[in-house]
């Protein structure tokens, strides 16, 4: 009998210890709109945060990013390849440079990571609006 209980607490420990040691799940640094909103990201667009460009662009603060993603709709429309007539830039920036990867996709979600950029150290996470028309979106950096 006190084999059995010892088993049963030992098990019941092990459970807690597993439960405890679980990861946080992820969750954004920055956002934009919001976490859970698409916006439109077009020639006037802005945060008035100081990002590289004063208009056209989205950035979060200065951080130690680990990757930017974004979601990208099908606004105003997708050809038979999921395309956009908009194409946006995203990726990092820092005091000296502006880096990233354009898409024109739509119905997709991309990421990019600083180092697949060249780039390391303390960068702001952005998307600036290349051309076209205004891209519906939702962005996100995890830092």
């Amino acid at each position: 009998m006190t084999r059995i209980l010892i088993f049963v607490i030992a098990c019941a420990c092990a459970v807690a210890v597993v439960a405890l040691a679980q990861p946080a799940p992820a969750s954004a640094g920055w956002c934009w709109p919001t976490c859970s909103a698409y916006g439109y990201l077009g020639p006037g667009t802005s945060t008035n945060t100081g990002c590289w460009y004063s208009s056209g662009e989205v950035c979060g603060y200065y951080g130690n990013w680990f990757n930017v993603g974004i979601s990208k709709t099908c606004y105003p429309g997708c050809d038979w390849n999921f395309n956009t007539t908009g194409v946006v830039l995203y990726g990092f920036e820092n005091h000296d440079r502006i880096r990233g990867r354009y898409t024109a996709k739509g119905a997709e979600t991309v990421y990019v990571r600083p180092y697949e950029l060249g780039m390391s150290g303390t960068l702001r996470a952005q998307v600036t609006w290349y051309g076209g028309p205004a891209s519906q979106l939702n962005a996100a950096g995890i830092g």
